[in-house]
């Protein structure tokens, strides 16, 4: 009887850790996640302010894989051995999604998906109709982009959506290479750190061969297991396209074909390699949210310039996941700044798919009152969140309070 409590006891406390951290399949995408539904909460505006200035970073929308090799070594691989009747009964079956994955991603891997143009057209109208102050009459909105196409599409497709709603804006759209020494910044010393040869790459690397674990799922695919000669990539290839086909207009999916504690072990790992290279992980010193520091200058700069104009206004700015999360660990926005050293707890530190899924974004909305004191609010994804300081009315800020606070992390 007492081994049996024993038991029970085990496997609730089993089911109690996984209730306190289970992901959604899409969740588990990473930053492949597309966009969620902002919660629509807004705390009342303090009386006698009015929104007069937004600045904004924003992620590109759902895009489709970033190369065509993604897609066609796999394919590649399945359409050999089904010539060789090496495919399992499911790996039959999967080979002819991957088919119909490949013919849609086909001629546009790296670009944004029809789904991600309506992210952006729908961040934008929901910006408009939250802060009408904001886009009156022919206010200036100033807009610029990576050089990235998906990036100036993006940036085309919000852009667009507001100039439909107000035709009289003043809208000016740049994607030079020029506004790349902030809109995508990476120091030597950053691109350094995050290459493969890095140190910190070794113990990571078992960390990977730790949590990926290829025996089951390779063994339903492919009839003698053993040709496929490195079944962690094979397992993480189909990982990404499983995860991406939550961007793209296919009624398909990938997820069957994992266990739930397969996807979560892969996800973990991409998860620990994302909170390395580009957030406030102990491991890179800091060295990665500084990468962001010119993006952070160029946000408080304008803020500045804006201010002293006076007239509505906005500063759009479009690039790319990394950058995102820099620049919020850098500012040490509320739940994207966390430290943790142990890698077997990175992902209830900091978890990617929350920070920057496609089409993640962080605003910076700007009050002012009669006597000319300005508040600043703070959204990602279009959601309230905090700074690490004292003297906010609820979740609205004393600009010059908040300007010294992240003055300091430029410095």
């Amino acid at each position: 009887m007492k081994q049996y409590i024993i038991t029970i006891l085990c496997l609730l406390c089993g089911l109690f850790a996984r209730s306190q951290f289970a992901l959604t399949p899409e969740q588990a995408g990473s930053i492949y996640y597309a966009y969620p539904a902002p919660s629509g909460v807004s705390t009342p505006v303090p009386a006698g302010y009015e929104a007069f200035y937004i600045s904004h970073y924003g992620r590109h929308g759902s895009r489709w894989m970033t190369a065509d090799e993604r897609y066609t070594e796999v394919v590649s691989v399945f359409d050999s051995l089904y010539q060789c009747s090496e495919l399992t009964p499911l790996g039959i079956d999967v080979r002819e999604r991957l088919h119909k994955v490949w013919e849609d991603a086909r001629g546009c891997s790296g670009s944004i998906t029809p789904l991600g143009e309506r992210q952006h057209r729908e961040i934008a109208e929901r910006m408009y109709h939250s802060f009408p102050q904001v886009f009156r009459g022919d206010a200036h909105i100033d807009a610029r982009s990576s050089t990235s196409l998906r990036c100036a599409m993006s940036m085309s497709y919000f852009t667009e959506r507001l100039k439909e709603l107000n035709p009289a804006l003043h809208i000016d759209r740049r994607a030079y290479h020029r506004y790349m020494d902030y809109i995508a910044y990476t120091s030597p010393e950053g691109e350094k750190f995050a290459s493969e040869k890095a140190p910190w790459r070794r113990g990571f690397r078992e960390f990977e061969k730790k949590n990926v674990r290829p025996e089951r799922l390779m063994a339903s695919l492919f009839v003698n297991p053993a040709v496929i000669t490195n079944q962690d990539a094979m397992m993480r290839s189909l990982y990404w396209i499983a995860a991406d086909m939550q961007n793209v207009e296919l009624n398909l999916s990938l997820y069957d074909i994992f266990e739930y504690e397969e996807l979560i072990g892969v996800w973990k790992t991409v998860n620990a390699r994302m909170y390395v290279c580009n957030a406030a992980a102990p491991l890179n010193g800091g060295l990665m949210p500084r990468c962001a520091v010119p993006l952070l200058r160029n946000i408080l700069e304008s803020a500045d310039a804006a201010i002293k104009k006076g007239t509505p206004a906005a500063d759009l700015r479009f690039g790319h996941d990394t950058h995102l999360i820099r620049l919020l660990a850098l500012m040490q926005i509320e739940g994207c700044s966390n430290q943790e050293t142990d890698m077997e707890k990175f992902h209830l530190a900091w978890q990617d798919y929350r920070v920057s899924p496609m089409g993640a974004n962080l605003q910076l909305v700007f009050y002012r009152n009669g006597k000319n004191d300005v508040l600043v609010k703070f959204l990602l994804n279009e959601n309230e969140v905090t700074l690490p300081i004292k003297g906010g009315k609820v979740l609205y800020y004393s600009w010059e309070e908040a300007k010294a606070f992240l003055g300091k992390q430029v410095e």
